[in-house]
């Protein structure tokens, strides 16, 4: 009987030992995660920030503007040389032999006055008959060059081709109107090389007018 007493006190002993173990949990040996740290939130940036990068931005405009500018006017610089050059060049071909043609002119007239001469005096030997061959010749090679007279005589006076040198005063002709070629002008290809020297109309004055 004594045995069966210390067994149920031994029983009781083992169940009070387990109750106060429920009583207390077992502690983790694993360390509690901490909450990680919310960032802070940069700084706002201020406004004389953002005006002086406004300014800034705005300067690097003007600077490309500018630039953009400059390159347009160097390229159009760059375009009118070269067609400047271009046309001076075609300009020294084609009138290249300006001055010859001046030369040959002069020749030409003093053919012409020779041959008037002979005419006046009615000479008709076959020394004018060579004259006048050789002006011919030499009128049909001026022509193939370009060259091409200018009219003037009872045209109206242009004084970008004609140079007025005398002014008559005329009731048959109206004023401005060229009564006589004194000297022939000429163009070579279409540009003007020698003006025609004139005479021209001019209304004549009253004895009213003359009077005041």
């Amino acid at each position: 009987m004594a045995e069966d007493k210390k067994g149920d006190s031994m029983k009781k002993e083992i169940a009070g030992i387990e109750g106060g173990s429920k009583a207390f949990p077992p502690t983790s040996t694993t360390k509690e995660k901490k909450p990680q740290e919310k960032s802070q939130p940069s700084p706002s940036v201020s406004q004389k920030e953002l005006e002086n990068l406004r300014c800034a931005l705005e300067n690097e405009k003007g600077q490309s503007r500018e630039c953009s500018n400059r390159l347009k006017y160097l390229q159009a610089d760059f375009e009118n040389s070269i067609k400047r050059i271009r046309r001076e060049k075609e300009d020294a071909v084609q009138f290249g032999n300006e001055q010859l043609v001046l030369k040959l002119l002069d020749v030409a007239e003093n053919l012409e006055r020779a041959i008037e001469a002979s005419e006046k005096i009615g000479e008709k030997s076959e020394l004018s008959s060579g004259v006048r061959m050789i002006l011919k010749q030499l009128d049909e090679i001026l022509k193939q060059e370009g060259l091409e007279g200018i009219r003037a005589e009872g045209e109206k006076f242009d004084p970008v081709v004609h140079e007025a040198v005398i002014q008559s005063e005329t009731e048959k002709k109206p004023e401005g109107i060229i009564l006589k070629e004194i000297s022939k002008g000429y163009k070579l290809k279409g540009r003007l090389i020698r003006p025609s020297k004139v005479e021209i109309a001019k209304n004549p004055i009253s004895q009213k007018q003359k009077a005041s």
